[in-house]
């Protein structure tokens, strides 16, 4: 019992002794701060007094040598003894300074090693003292449960907040090493409450634990980055990578520990944009892997091997690979590529290390089974370093080590995809890798001759493709499968080439916009091919209900039109010409039958009027439409050709979602009859009546718009459209519509009518026509 109590009494007299030293070692440090800093300044206020001294002697030694008489009265050459008084003067002067700065010299040092002394080492040895301080009350009130344990975490995060706080304070009042140093102290004590909350004490969950230890580390480098400490911020790191090992509860929850690593990521990225710090780089690197390494070989290599395939978590795992080698990959080159400064060694050799150590990873999860996936991952990787190169290129094209570098890794990951996947098509695949060869070869040496070969290599590859087709016979992986890569390879092949015209210097305009455009015309063609093809065979195989698989694959077509519509007018993706403008209407032209023509066929069960799936694609469509003629518009102003282009896009959208609406009612009012218990038998009047009353309304909104915007075939449509309605009431409502709903048709087009013609009245006495009439006229 004795020796108990003595133990007790000896550890709290060495955990008072340690507070103590600490905080002495702390003060120490403060007033040798200060003192140093007083004896700097004095020393600085020496040297500027000094220095005018010096400077003066000479001036005042050399003015009453010359006498003004003298020199106005005797012309040059000045005799020698004025000449040589002060030559001896100045000689003395400079013994006299060299001997002054030595003097200066010495006590500097003598006083910089004092400064060394009282700031550094002191200082470490205070904190290091403190933090032991602070595991030994953690420790010893854990043992004696001397205090609650939430006044423990309490205590320790209290010191943390006070340390933040003393660190901030004596920062701005010039104690910069030592205020930095308390400040780092009081991150690590957070870390310390944060994690004996959850692990010893079981205060909070994991989820709280992992919110604290995020704000922590944010905190902790916004404040490294404004004070450039990079000591702060790699702290910060480290207790932040440490903390997901020292709080894991060993459950397997690999997307909260991911999105973490992720938020300390983007931290390190953060800091990169602003401080060329490679340690942290290093560190973030280091930490993410390390982390993602202990979740893989504990969690997930079991599952590779298992009898059930695919994996349980493999998407989870590829997926979090990639944003890791995405991010990793822009970080040790992010802060060179905004200042457009060269990358160093330890840059690359990071970015290396990245594509390694994500293709190990590859390998691993899917070589045994997924042979085709690995490969599409390797071309993958070999797109993202040729991103990369084209980024690098253009920021910094004086780094040509990088650029090799990213390239050999390019050619790389490609020449590894090919064993992997191409086996099938291999005749295919090598006549178009050659054909990409060889146009870098041609433009290179500007060889006509070379590039005549690579289209040939080119058309060949596709003739062989053709060849294949069709591209499945029985169900397959969809997307994942030889025949839909070699296609989207093929794709790619004449995308490289467009690129590579494209920006050529040396080749006459006019020929590089054919042959950029043309390019870009046949990657994108083969590229829609592709995905139709794939879609059909998938709806055709793979589906079993017919009804779904029409649907499918109408709506999927649909969205295909839209996206490679746009593709043909955006810039700058798309290449100036009008072959692109001519393809961009002819694909928007057939997209338009298809969704008229298909949209018919896509409802085969009751559906909410215009607040469904099949509509709101339709209507991504349209807005495809619109946007289309939004940009020719705005490219018009450059060049008038293109004006036409963008009046037949908008008339398409406006003629479509007129159509489409028309549409959507009749097919509302013809589900809910005959799709329904209880059948509707005056359906197809409720169709007429509501298709009448939209047509006036949609009609109305047009000429608003046209008002507004001041656009007149917007007018001249709604008028058009006005005379339709006019028709249908009068000749087609008449005949077939009740008395009930012909009223309503008529009084919804009669009041639209009459609204309308009270706006054009109401325009004309504002004079809004004698305003568009003059602005039409030409100046004088």
């Amino acid at each position: 019992m004795f020796g108990e109590i003595a133990l007790a009494v000896f550890i709290v007299v060495i955990i008072i002794c340690v507070l103590i030293c600490g905080l002495i070692g702390f003060f120490v440090s403060l007033t040798a701060l200060k003192k140093a800093n007083r004896i700097a300044d004095q020393l600085q206020q020496i040297v500027l007094n000094q220095s005018p001294k010096i400077m003066e002697k000479p001036i005042q030694i050399e003015k009453p040598s010359i006498e003004p008489g003298i020199i106005k009265e005797t012309p040059p050459p000045v005799p020698a003894p004025k000449i040589e008084l002060p030559q001896t003067q100045s000689i003395e002067q400079e013994y006299k300074i060299y001997s002054q700065s030595q003097k200066i010299a010495a006590k500097t040092q003598s006083v910089s090693l004092e400064q060394k002394i009282g700031t550094k080492v002191v200082l470490i040895l205070g904190i290091i003292t403190l933090i032991f301080a602070t595991v030994f009350f953690l420790k010893y009130a854990y043992d004696n449960n001397l205090v609650g344990p939430l006044g423990r975490v309490i205590i320790v995060a209290f010191w943390g907040m006070v340390a933040l706080v003393i660190g901030e304070i004596t920062r701005k009042r010039g104690y910069g090493i030592v205020a930095k140093a308390v400040t780092a102290l009081g991150f690590v004590m957070l870390y310390a409450a944060d994690f004996s909350a959850f692990r010893f004490y079981k205060l909070i969950d994991s989820s709280p634990a992992f919110v604290i230890a995020v704000i922590i580390t944010l905190m902790a480098m916004l404040y490294s980055v404004s004070l450039d400490e990079i000591w702060i911020a790699i702290l910060s790191l480290v207790g932040g990578y440490i903390t997901p090992v020292i709080v894991s509860t060993g459950e397997n929850l690999p997307t909260p520990l991911f999105c973490y690593v992720l938020v300390l990521s983007l931290g390190a990225m953060f800091c990169a944009y602003y401080r060329k710090w490679r340690a942290v780089n290093v560190i973030a690197f280091v930490g993410t892997f390390i982390l993602y390494t202990g979740w893989f070989e504990k969690f997930f290599r079991s599952q590779i091997h298992a009898e059930t395939q695919p994996p349980r978590q493999m998407t989870i795992a590829l997926g979090w690979l990639a944003v890791f080698f995405t991010i990793y990959m822009i970080l040790p080159l992010f802060n060179g590529l905004v200042k457009k400064i060269k990358a160093q060694k330890e840059d690359v050799l990071l970015v290396l290390s990245n594509a390694a150590i994500t293709f190990y990873f590859c390998w691993t999860i899917l070589y045994s089974y997924y042979r085709t996936e690995l490969a599409f991952y390797a071309v993958g990787l070999c797109i993202a370093h040729l991103v990369l190169l084209n980024i690098v290129n253009r920021r910094c094209p004086d780094d040509i080590n990088l650029r090799l570098v990213l390239l050999a890794a390019g050619l790389f990951f490609l020449t590894i995809a090919v064993p992997l996947y191409f086996k099938m098509y291999a005749v295919v695949l090598a006549w178009t890798a050659e054909a990409v060869v060889l146009t870098i070869i041609g433009l290179r040496y500007r060889s006509y001759w070379t590039q005549i070969a690579a289209a040939a290599a080119l058309f060949l590859g596709w003739v062989f493709l053709l060849d294949k087709l069709p591209m499945h016979r029985a169900a397959f992986t969809l997307i994942f499968n030889p025949a839909f890569g070699t296609w989207l390879f093929l794709a790619a092949s004449a995308a490289i080439c467009h690129i590579l015209y494209r920006t050529n210097k040396w080749i006459d305009p006019q020929v590089k916009s054919i042959l950029s455009q043309s390019l870009y015309l046949i990657a994108n063609l083969i590229l829609f091919a592709a995905i139709a093809m794939e879609l059909y065979w998938h709806c055709e195989y793979n589906l079993a209900d017919s009804n779904f698989a029409q649907t499918f694959f109408t709506n999927a077509l649909i969205l295909l039109f839209a996206v490679f519509s746009l593709l043909f007018v955006v810039r700058p993706l798309c290449p100036r010409g009008m072959i692109c403008n001519y393809c961009a209407v002819f694909l928007a032209v057939i997209g338009s039958f298809v969704l008229l023509i298909g949209f018919s066929e896509v409802y085969y069960s009751k559906f909410i009027i215009f607040a469904n799936l099949n509509f709101a694609i339709a209507l991504i469509y349209i807005i495809s439409l619109f946007v289309s003629a939004f940009q020719l518009n705005k490219q018009s102003q450059r060049d008038e050709l293109i004006k036409p282009f963008a009046y037949i896009f908008a008339m398409a959208g406006i003629f479509v979602l007129f159509v489409l609406l028309s549409e959507e009612i009749y097919l509302y009012w013809h589900a809910k009859n005959k799709y329904s218990e209880i059948r509707i038998p005056n359906w197809r009047f409720l169709a007429n009546m509501y298709m009448s009353i939209m047509w006036a309304v949609y009609a109305a909104v047009l000429m608003i718009i046209g008002f507004w915007r001041n656009k007149a075939f917007l007018r001249y449509t709604a008028l058009a459209l006005f005379g339709i309605l006019l028709v249908k009431v009068f000749v087609i409502d008449m005949g077939t519509v009740k008395s009930v709903y012909r009223i309503a048709a008529f009084l919804a087009t009669g009041l639209t009518l009459v609204g309308v013609s009270y706006l054009y009245q109401f325009l004309k006495k504002k004079g809004f026509f004698e305003m568009v009439l003059n602005d039409s006229l030409p100046e004088k």
